[in-house]
């Protein structure tokens, strides 16, 4: 399955599940569509076509960057505006050990990029669909199944969560280990 295969696949499942006629696994109105991490132009590139199909055909579609989220999560929990972010993670990185400062942002950062992103689609109709690009940008301070346990049940839209990895199994389908808890719910679109 390439790209034509994986976004025909994506398509008819989000469409069908908009018009009532497709139920996704779980009843979790989340898609993740794999692919390989070398292609994230082409990934980018395809979903923004896919977007624009959907909206020409009537379904509210916006796509949303997930490095523009991580930002103001970060501005929000160091309350420094956009322009003084650099400053401060520099002062941070400093005054704190490098474990340290992980362990801050990886306890942190999940609730507050679930919490701005929550709040920036808080208006979004149910019969909408949202593509969060740009996933590498959490990690590794917020893992995706983290990320969509989270998101689960506080939006009503659709989500479509492009994923850069080559395999299922260990990484898509198995229950977190961590303190951090999630399990991927939803759908993946595999790549093959």
């Amino acid at each position: 399955m390439g790209w034509t295969e994986s976004v025909q696949a994506l398509e008819q499942k989000v469409e069908g599940m908009l018009r009532g006629t497709y139920r996704p696994q779980d009843g979790i109105p989340f898609f993740r569509v794999q692919y390989p991490p070398a292609q994230e132009r082409e990934a980018l590139a395809k979903l923004h076509l896919f977007a624009d199909r959907l909206s020409q055909r009537g379904w509210p579609t916006e796509i949303v960057s997930l490095t523009e989220i991580l930002e103001k999560a970060l501005c929000d929990l160091l309350g420094v505006p956009p322009s003084g972010l650099s400053a401060r993670l520099q002062e941070w990185e400093q005054s704190l050990d490098r474990p340290e400062l992980l362990d801050m942002l990886k306890d942190s950062l999940p609730d507050a990029v679930v919490g701005v992103l929550v709040d920036r689609l808080k208006e979004v109709p149910k019969e909408s669909v949202v593509v969060l690009v740009r996933l590498g940008a959490l990690v590794p301070f917020v893992r995706s199944s983290t990320f969509e346990s989270k998101l689960e049940s506080k939006v009503q839209c659709v989500i479509v969560l492009p994923y850069p990895g080559t395999t299922l199994g260990a990484v898509l389908d198995v229950a977190a280990a961590s303190a951090q808890g999630g399990y991927y719910r939803g759908e993946t679109i595999p790549w093959q």
